[in-house]
């Protein structure tokens, strides 16, 4: 996905579910980290933090 469409995803919802392209998916609190070129992703398990280009899609999550 290219920045511009995440931070339109972000803007949409408070809390994201994202796939990445490896098959993981995490779902909770999203925050673009602009000088690492990644997004971090706050969960119940802690903080992921992946790189952009591994962020196939997002899905509103309800939940």
């Amino acid at each position: 996905m290219r920045k511009i469409e995440i931070q339109s995803a972000l803007e949409q919802s408070m809390k994201q579910r994202v796939h990445l392209v490896s098959g993981e998916t995490f779902t909770g609190l999203c925050e673009i980290d602009h000088p690492s070129d990644s997004l971090s992703i706050s969960t119940n398990n802690g903080i992921h933090t992946v790189p952009f280009w591994t962020i196939k899609r997002f899905v509103h999550s309800r939940t």
